[in-house]
């Protein structure tokens, strides 16, 4: 028994003093079923794809590890996105490429000890080959770096939240932040819960119409259109099943909709998300150029609200998915929510997620053009 207890002491001391790469070696199991095998915790790390690891990462409280990132930065440099806020260095980062078309040899030249590249599902375009031949590129520098693949919520289907909560669980085990992961998932299927509760049980009858909508009349591609509109799970974000919504678009594609049309649909409610120069309920109030639909019971009811630019930044967002739900549901079921207030749900969020003070989250919700709800009590 000395013996043994002899060689577990001695080994204990060679595995923290002589060969802590080998004792800190862990295998992990991505989200494309590959494992993945890092000797030691990295430090410097690539993210690429759309965004929630820098997200994960500052919340985790290791923003500075990232020495490059595609996606976590607008191009156009004219909007502070939610990565770019909370690490602000990224600013100063070339963008390595945003979704498929990261330059994986200019990643890779920055010597990362991990990149993590989230998959992206959402939207029109069938991005799954472009996905498929990066990460065969990438797979031919794994021997240098290792690279794990996380895939978001629209990557499942019906899309859920449930890959969300398994990318943070994911980066959790990479980086050693395992209950501070736990944390942030029950803290946001709280959130979500939150909605599902109160929305629960509503008959088909009862629901309003709700329309999801992009302003385009501005857009000279609009082509005579004054709305676009988004299906249910486009962006991973409008979960029927969770708000017990009815989408007024009741397809499986975008619809660009001109005056004519959206009379004929004349919604109970209207959603703005931002995709562009315009995204708040003042735009189709006052306008001159959406005159003719002022007349939908949305407009002349003043049913109207905005995600602010979380669309926009869909990919940029971070973790303020159940923010957004929250916002759709209290939209069409005011009654329900009105004990909530949003606004104020936003601020502990950014408190509870990232560690922002009020101070921040106010800036921030600023930024994100969020803070209609507190000017309007929402």
């Amino acid at each position: 028994m000395k013996s043994i207890l002899s060689f577990l002491v001695v080994a204990s001391i060679l595995c923290v003093v002589l060969m802590p790469a080998m004792c800190a070696e862990k295998t992990i199991t991505d989200m494309d079923g590959r494992t993945v095998t890092i000797s030691e915790l990295p430090e410097k790390v690539v993210t690429a794809g759309y965004s929630i690891a820098p997200c994960v990462l500052a919340a985790f409280g290791i923003g500075d590890k990232i020495v490059g990132a595609g996606g976590a930065v607008h191009p156009g440099g004219n909007f502070t996105t939610v990565p770019a806020y909370l690490i602000p260095a990224l600013q100063n980062m070339s963008d390595l490429g945003r979704g498929p078309s990261l330059n994986a040899e200019a990643a890779i030249a920055l010597d990362p000890d991990i990149l993590i590249l989230e998959v992206d599902c959402a939207g029109q375009g069938d991005s799954t080959l472009k996905y498929g031949q990066l990460i065969e590129k990438l797979d031919l520098f794994r021997e240098d770096v290792p690279f794990v693949v996380i895939k978001n919520g629209a990557c499942s289907s019906p899309p859920s939240p449930d890959n969300i909560y398994q990318e943070i669980e994911i980066l959790g085990e990479i980086f050693d932040q395992q209950a501070k992961a736990e944390q942030m998932i029950n803290f946001l299927k709280e959130e979500v819960d939150l909605v599902e509760q109160r929305t629960k049980g509503i008959n088909e009858d009862e629901k309003p119409s709700v329309l999801f909508a992009t302003l385009v009349a501005w857009s000279t591609t609009s082509k005579g259109a004054l709305i676009g509109s988004e299906p249910d799970y486009d962006c991973a974000t409008l979960y029927p099943e969770i708000t017990n919504i009815r989408n007024a678009n009741t397809g499986q594609n975008r619809l660009q909709l001109s005056a004519e049309q959206l009379l004929a649909l004349d919604p109970d409610v209207i959603v703005l998300q931002h995709t562009g120069k315009q995204w708040m309920p003042e735009d189709l109030y006052e306008r001159e150029v959406y005159k003719a639909i002022q007349g939908l019971k949305a407009v002349k009811n003043k049913r109207i609200y905005s995600t602010g630019h979380l669309v926009l930044f869909r990919f940029n967002a971070g973790l303020e998915f159940p923010i957004e739900m929250l916002i759709e549901a209290k939209a069409a079921y005011p009654d329900r929510f009105e004990d909530i207030n949003v606004g104020d749900q936003l601020t502990k969020h950014y408190k509870a997620i990232y560690g922002l003070s009020d101070e921040q989250a106010e800036e921030l919700k600023e930024l994100m053009a969020l803070d209609w709800m507190d000017k309007d009590g929402f």
